[in-house]
């Protein structure tokens, strides 16, 4: 993920950047995927362990001679998608959040946390033919990590009723995978229900969205923290500190300028895509501009995750 960079310049030029600084979601074609792994990795590191989750594994990885016993099973497939499902076969429990996020699994091998393998297959077409992923492999000299794409390799791989099974066996260079597992499948319901229209804009996702932005534009973060998730709070205060009260004053200032406010708001809300306690809120405030939201929903109300 590339460095926010810091450049306070006229905001009528510099929007966009700006606009990313403070994690405004604004982009030329609705792209799914992207915005989902930011959410992902809001995620809070506390969540439970692998080793508090049903499911089944048996087999090893070796890597440069180096045997690796999988004993932990997770599988995960984002929220508001059927492209990706990702499924987590490794020697020592790790928090589920860290396999919801496409990073924080590198950086905890890194610490040598865990060795293992991340399969990733499609929950809507599974395919025999098609085994990739990535092998996680600390070592007491350093850390490898393989990304892999090719096949085939599976023996079976099955996916239904919010369960996946599979057995793989592949060898690839200096690693091998000799593995069976079952697991239920975390994340996505795998049923995105989208609401167009009066129906969306009059939605309780709607609501917090608009209610989110005039919070922030009108009253700051601190006012505007009651629709945010506690780690996009989190997130958002630390932005501020980074780049100061000053750059943040003009980014609401800019953000005022350029968002309708309240029901004008509302009225550009062109569609909420729900998927259980995740939800995705698209405005479209111009031909080519549109403003997108993450919400989960927790203990019964919707926040904000990435905005």
């Amino acid at each position: 993920m590339p460095a926010l960079i810091f450049a306070i310049v006229r905001l009528a030029v510099a929007g966009d950047a700006d606009r990313r600084r403070y994690g405004v979601a604004s982009v030329l074609r609705w792209r799914l995927p992207g915005r989902l792994l930011a959410c992902l990795a809001s995620l809070l590191l506390s969540a439970p362990l692998f080793a508090e989750q049903p499911g089944t594994v048996s087999g090893r990885l070796s890597y440069d001679g180096k045997v690796y016993v999988l004993r932990h099973v997770y599988a995960w497939q984002p929220p508001l998608q059927d492209d990706e499902m990702w499924i987590y076969l490794t020697d020592e429990a790790l928090p589920p959040a860290a396999a919801q996020d496409p990073v924080l699994p590198e950086q905890l091998a890194r610490d040598r946390r865990f060795a293992g393998v991340k399969l990733i297959v499609s929950p809507a077409k599974p395919c025999l033919d098609d085994i990739r992923g990535v092998v996680y492999a600390p070592r007491a000299d350093g850390f490898s990590l393989d990304r892999f794409n090719f096949g085939p390799s599976w023996q079976a791989l099955r996916i239904k009723d919010h369960r996946v099974s599979g057995k793989a066996r592949t060898a690839w260079m200096s690693w091998t995978l000799d593995a069976e597992f079952a697991a239920p499948v975390e994340g996505s319901t795998g049923s995105v229900r989208t609401i167009t229209g009066m129906a969306a804009q009059d939605s309780p996702q709607a609501a917090v969205f608009v209610a989110f932005e005039q919070a922030l534009v009108d009253h700051g973060l601190d006012a505007a923290g009651a629709y945010l998730t506690t780690a996009k709070l989190a997130d958002l205060r630390g932005r501020v500190e980074r780049f100061g009260d000053a750059s943040f004053t003009a980014f609401r200032k800019a953000q005022r300028a350029r968002t309708a406010p309240g029901e004008a708001r509302r009225r550009q809300i062109e569609r909420v895509n729900v998927d259980g306690d995740h939800a995705e809120v698209v405005a479209r405030s111009g031909p080519d501009s549109v403003h997108t939201a993450l919400l989960i929903k927790i203990t019964g109300e919707w926040k904000i995750a990435e905005w």
